[in-house]
């Protein structure tokens, strides 16, 4: 049986780090992502069929199409392993394709950012904040008008496993869909309240209450890369804020209506 070098590559570098804090991912994964930025998003190998990889195509499949279900329960499930790692390595290719010199980043090569990523894998705090921010930042940019204000984000039936991962979550939808409202409710000139009030009417809920009545548990900090020029800083420091920004500016804008 021939073994390919790139396969050995990935054989090395998951007995390595693939248990990272407990994240195992299968070697076919970075394969896979190396094959589909390498053809255009597709890939037509007959090794890829493994049902290792039918969540992370199905989730990938799901933020191509203009109008998806992507916050539906199928997708905001905690995943497995695989998709989280799929996710995070199609992220950082995402981030190489805009480095230029302007910028102060040299592009690499698919395969070299591939490896160097894995080397550095995260914990699965972090990629779990990655793969919550791909879900909020597609619903930003594709939903306009938002139109989630039937939809309950109900973290007890997510198979998220503690505090944190559920922290993770509404906070990654705070630092994306939060952040918007922030935008309308902090305007002055105009006053944007009314945009701000009819966003939220379009926000979900979360457990079934509107965020800003949402009950932020404690849970454990970790360090996240939000800047690749940038060192990882502290989850509750970055997201924290956006959250408690939204709130304020929301019930400032619900207190004027009501006056």
């Amino acid at each position: 049986m021939k073994i390919s070098i790139l396969t050995i590559l990935f054989l090395s570098i998951n007995s390595v780090f693939g248990q990272n804090k407990s994240v195992e991912y299968n070697e076919i994964i970075p394969e896979y992502i190396i094959s589909i930025w390498e053809n255009n998003g597709t890939s037509s190998d007959s090794k890829f069929d493994s049902t290792d990889l039918n969540e992370t195509k199905a989730f990938f499949s799901e933020l191509s199409k203009r109008e998806n279900a992507i916050t539906s329960n199928q997708f905001l499930k905690k995943p497995t392993d695989n998709t989280l790692v799929a996710n995070y390595l199609n992220t950082k290719l995402k981030w190489n394709s805009f480095n230029e010199p302007h910028v102060g980043l040299k592009k690499e090569l698919t395969k070299k950012v591939v490896e160097n990523s894995l080397k550095k894998l995260p914990e699965r705090n972090e990629l779990l904040a990655f793969y919550y921010s791909s879900i909020f930042i597609d619903v930003l940019n594709k939903q306009k008008p938002m139109n989630l204000s039937d939809t309950n984000i109900d973290l007890e039936n997510l198979n998220l496993d503690n505090d944190t991962e559920k922290a993770i979550l509404f906070l990654t939808a705070m630092r994306h869909v939060g952040n918007q409202l922030t935008s309308y409710a902090t305007t002055r000139f105009p006053n944007n309240c009314f945009r701000a009030i009819e966003y939220l009417e379009n926000m979900p809920k979360f457990n079934g209450k509107p965020f800003y009545e949402f009950d932020l548990p404690e849970f454990e900090d970790f360090e996240i890369e939000v800047d690749k020029r940038k060192p990882k800083m502290s989850f509750k420091e970055r997201y924290i804020p956006e959250f408690e920004n939204a709130k304020l500016g929301i019930e400032k804008c619900l207190a004027e209506e009501k006056n």
